[in-house]
C-alpha cells in the first residue's frame, strides 16, 4: 500500500514540474520576433511595398519591394517583376528585375532575369541566372575608417598649420 502511494505521489510531483519547465522553454525574446508578411498562392500584387520584417512571395508582385532589417523570400511558386531591395534575398521561384541586398540566394528551382547588386551571392544546382552581377561592398567599412581619420587629423591640426 504505501509503495503504491509513494510512486503516485513521486509520478504527480515529478510531471508537475515538468509542466511547470515546458512553457518557459518555448518563450522567445522579443528582439528575435519579427513581423512576418505572406502573399498567398494565386493572388496578384500590383504596386510598391516598404515594410520592415520578413516577407514571404507564394503569389505574383508587380512593382518593388523594399524591406528593411529582414529577408525577402520568394518561394516556388512565386514570380516578381521589378526591383528588391532587402538585406537578405533567397529565390526558390521567379525574378524578373534587379535584386539589391548583402546576400543573395538562389535556390534549386528559382529564376533571377536581371540585375544583381550583392555583397555575396550563390547559386544552388539547379537555379539559373540571367543577366549582370555587380559586387557591391559593405558600406560600414568605410564609416569606420573615415571616423579614425578625423581623429587623426584633429591630432595634427597644429602641424597642417604650421605648414599651410
Amino acid at each position: 500500500m504505501f509503495g503504491k502511494k509513494t510512486t503516485e505521489a513521486a509520478t504527480a510531483s515529478s510531471s508537475t514540474s515538468t509542466m511547470g519547465i515546458k512553457p518557459e522553454e518555448k518563450k522567445l525574446p522579443e528582439a528575435e520576433i519579427r513581423p512576418n508578411t505572406i502573399i498567398a498562392k494565386n493572388s496578384i500584387f500590383k504596386g510598391d511595398v516598404e515594410m520592415e520584417g520578413d516577407i514571404q512571395i507564394w503569389g505574383k508582385v508587380v512593382g518593388n519591394i523594399r524591406v528593411k532589417g529582414g529577408a525577402i523570400r520568394i518561394m516556388h511558386a512565386g514570380k516578381v517583376e521589378g526591383e528588391l531591395n532587402a538585406p537578405e534575398i533567397i529565390i526558390d521561384g521567379h525574378v524578373e528585375g534587379t535584386c539589391c541586398a548583402e546576400t543573395l540566394d538562389i535556390l534549386e528551382h528559382g529564376e533571377l532575369r536581371g540585375i544583381s547588386r550583392c555583397g555575396s551571392m550563390s547559386i544552388r544546382r539547379g537555379g539559373l541566372f540571367f543577366g549582370q552581377s555587380e559586387q557591391v561592398d559593405n558600406k560600414k567599412k568605410p564609416e569606420m575608417e573615415r571616423v579614425i581619420s578625423i581623429r587623426e587629423n584633429q591630432g595634427d591640426k597644429p602641424k597642417a598649420k604650421s605648414n599651410a
